[in-house]
C-alpha cells in the first residue's frame, strides 16, 4: 500500500470516530534531505502513526512533541542534521540537511487531508498555500472545485492568483515571498499536489500481474484491458481500479475507456493485430507515456502500416512511443521486466531521463571541475 494511501485511510478512520489528529508536512528543505517539501505524516491521539518525513530519524521525535509543540495552534518547527534549536541532543539526519515541519491539527489540517483523499481517489490536483513564517495553511485549491479552505488572510496578499495559477500550469511546487497590503512579508510555500497517477494496461497475461502491482504500491490509480474475459478477472487482479473486457470485432475497441494524454499505457497483447489497432486509437492522443513490448523492428513495422491512417509521419509516430518498453537494468523475469516498465515511466512523468545516481554525482562534479 503507498504511503498516501496508508495516511488517507487512517484520515478516513479517525474521521468516521472524530478522533483527533495532527498532520506534519515537510514546508521548507535546506541542503540535503531523504524527504522533500510536501511529504507527510498523519499522526492520531490514540498513537497512530502514517506516513514519513525523514528516513526514520525525525518520526519518533515528532510524534514525541507533536502534541504539546500546538497546544497553542500550528507551528513550523526547524530539524537540522546537528542540533535541534532548543535541544543539544543530535538528531542524526546524517544527510546534512535542515528540514522544516509544519505541525498542524486544526481545521486546515483536516482540509488538506481532505485534498489528499480526493487527490487519491477522484484524482483532482490541489494547489495549497501555505505561510511557512505564520505556521497558516492559507488555501487549498482543487481543479475545477470550490476552495475547501481559504484564509480571511489571503485579501491582503497580492498576486495571489497569479501563484495558483502558475503552480497549476506548471505542475509543480515553489516558494515565493509575497508583500501584504500592510508592512508583513508572507515566505509562501506554494505546493502543487498532482492527482495520483494513472496506468492502462492492455493484455492481462502473467506478465501484466507483477507491473499491476507494482504500480498499485506506487499509489496509482490501475486499469488492466484484455480482449479475453476469462483473463479480466477480480481473481487474477484482486485489487487493481478497474478491468474492462475490450471488444475488438467494433469500430474502437477503447470505447469503454477515458484516454487523458497525460497518463501512462502500456501495450503487453503479445498480439500484432490488437497492438495494430489500439496504436492506431492511442497515437493521435500523444499520451505521455505509451509504451509498447517487443523488439524494436516489430514496433516499426506496426506504426509503418498505420502511420497514414492517423495522418502523422512514422517518424512523428516513433516519438509517440516508448519502444522497446522499460529501462535496460538486466530484466530477464516478469517482476524484473515489470520493474523496469515502472521505473521508466516514473522518470518520464517526474520529466527526467532516468540515470544512476552515482554516475550523476560523478557528471555532477566533472561539470565543475570543467568550469573552474
Amino acid at each position: 500500500m503507498s504511503e498516501l494511501k496508508q495516511i488517507v485511510e487512517l484520515w478516513r478512520t479517525a474521521k468516521a470516530s472524530k478522533e483527533e489528529v495532527c498532520l506534519a508536512t515537510v514546508v521548507r528543505v535546506e541542503g540535503s534531505s531523504y524527504r522533500k517539501p510536501g511529504a507527510r505524516m498523519l499522526l492520531t491521539r490514540s498513537g497512530q502513526r502514517a506516513g514519513t518525513i525523514s528516513g526514520g530519524c525525525l518520526e519518533a521525535e515528532v510524534m514525541k512533541k507533536a502534541w504539546w509543540l500546538t497546544e497553542n495552534g500550528s507551528t513550523v518547527q526547524r530539524y537540522s542534521s546537528f542540533f535541534d534549536d532548543d535541544s543539544s541532543m543530535p538528531y542524526g539526519l546524517g544527510c546534512g540537511g535542515t528540514v522544516h515541519v509544519l505541525l498542524d491539527r486544526g481545521q486546515s489540517a483536516h482540509h488538506v487531508l481532505d485534498a489528499l483523499d480526493l487527490s487519491l481517489n477522484s484524482r483532482i490536483q490541489f494547489v495549497i498555500i501555505t505561510d511557512t513564517n505564520r505556521a497558516e495553511t492559507l488555501l487549498v485549491r482543487g481543479a475545477g472545485e470550490e476552495d475547501l479552505l481559504r484564509s480571511p488572510d489571503l485579501a491582503a496578499l497580492t498576486d495571489l492568483e497569479v501563484l495558483v495559477q502558475r503552480a497549476a500550469d506548471d505542475r509543480r511546487s515553489f516558494y515565493a515571498t509575497v508583500h501584504a497590503n500592510t508592512d508583513h512579508t508572507s515566505e509562501l510555500f506554494v505546493e502543487y499536489l498532482a492527482p495520483c497517477p494513472a496506468l492502462t494496461i492492455f493484455g492481462a497475461g502473467n506478465d501484466a500481474k507483477p507491473l499491476a502491482d507494482f504500480a498499485l504500491r506506487l499509489g496509482w490509480h490501475v486499469t488492466v484491458a484484455d480482449g479475453r474475459s476469462n483473463l479480466v478477472s477480480i481473481e487474477r487482479f484482486p485489487h487493481v481500479n478497474r478491468l474492462t473486457v475490450l471488444k475488438y470485432e467494433g469500430d474502437s475497441p477503447l470505447r469503454e475507456l477515458t484516454i487523458n494524454a497525460e497518463d501512462a499505457f502500456v501495450l503487453l497483447t503479445h498480439s500484432y493485430e490488437q497492438d495494430r489497432t489500439l496504436l492506431r486509437k492511442l497515437i493521435p492522443h500523444k499520451p505521455k507515456y505509451l509504451g509498447v513490448l517487443g523488439p524494436l523492428q516489430r514496433t516499426q513495422r506496426l506504426v509503418g502500416e498505420i502511420a497514414a491512417q492517423v495522418d502523422m509521419s512514422p517518424e512523428e509516430c516513433m516519438s509517440c512511443l516508448y519502444a522497446p518498453v522499460g529501462f535496460d537494468i538486466g530484466a530477464h523475469t516478469p517482476e524484473s521486466i515489470a520493474l523496469s516498465i515502472v521505473t521508466e515511466i516514473v522518470a518520464v512523468l517526474n520529466g527526467h531521463e532516468g540515470m544512476s545516481l552515482k554516475k550523476q554525482a560523478r557528471k555532477q562534479i566533472h561539470s565543475k571541475l570543467n568550469y573552474v
